[in-house]
């Protein structure tokens, strides 16, 4: 029979969902012992973490399923499915492989103090009896680095977001659209760009954007462009631009630096 899985929704009050809309960080517990689940559950009440227990391996391994959690504590000794074998089918799961695992073994002659405990998938490891100070501890570095990535990983989507949306208003600008790299090489090209060179977007990226000037007319051009770039002024010319078919279109090129972090 397949044990039960046990999860506690609500820690301190707290509810599944934080202010900001993401869940709260959680902290599984693996143990079949309700009494030793109930201490770490105990000690770790004060940190404000989602507490979820599972009782075997089996529930454990249902809840890395359905959730992210910042640090796991790991029993060793239990039936069925033991800490180590439980840690090797936690490790298989791609979005899981990198959960931090705690093991908590039941004693210093536990058979796990005399092998490799990190080639097994741990971090770390605790003795019992559990040092309140130390767990809390160990739990909190491991919860921080979670919630720091977890926030890098949400701004990351928004500057995605924001980019693509960018993209998209350029990509339908009625006129020509293209950035450079300091070096004047072209980085992107809208479409109407492409129709007005007759250069395809692809094509396009890490050519000179100058070299569609001709020769009489570039070394003004570059002049007017490395003082604009000085004075972080923009400027606008009209000049005369050969496309791949011999035609020449003259258009009117308004130019702006945009500095980095680095200036």
């Amino acid at each position: 029979m397949t044990p039960p899985l046990r999860l506690a929704e609500e820690v301190n009050g707290t509810s599944a969902r934080t202010s900001t809309g993401l869940s709260p960080v959680a902290v599984l517990i693996v143990d079949d012992n309700a009494g030793k689940r109930l201490a770490l559950k105990a000690v770790l009440t004060p940190l404000d973490y989602l507490i979820v227990e599972a009782d075997s391996g089996v529930a454990a391994l249902r809840c890395v399923a359905v959730q992210d959690f910042a640090v796991i504590l790991l029993d060793v000794r239990m039936p069925i499915m033991n800490g180590v074998e439980t840690a090797a089918l936690i490790r298989q799961r791609q979005q899981s492989e990198m959960t931090p695992i705690i093991f908590v073994t039941a004693e210093k002659g536990d058979e796990l103090v005399q092998v490799d405990r990190y080639a097994q998938g741990a971090v770390d490891f605790i003795v019992a009896p559990v040092s309140p100070d130390e767990l809390r501890a160990k739990v909190s570095v491991f919860a921080g680095l979670f919630s720091r990535a977890r926030d890098l990983a949400a701004r990351a989507r928004h500057v995605q977001a924001t980019a693509d949306q960018l993209r998209l208003l350029t990509d339908a600008a009625p006129v020509g659209i293209f950035q450079t790299d300091r070096a004047g090489r072209y980085v992107y090209t809208n479409p109407r760009w492409s129709q007005i060179t007759g250069i395809a977007a692809g094509d396009a990226v890490g050519r000179p954007w100058q070299s569609m000037v001709g020769a009489d007319q570039r070394a003004g051009l570059m002049a007017d462009l490395a003082a604009a770039k000085l004075n972080r002024s923009e400027i606008s010319l009209r000049l005369p631009m050969r496309r791949p078919d011999a035609t020449t279109r003259i258009v009117l090129v308004t130019s702006h630096s945009i500095p980095d972090s680095n200036g």
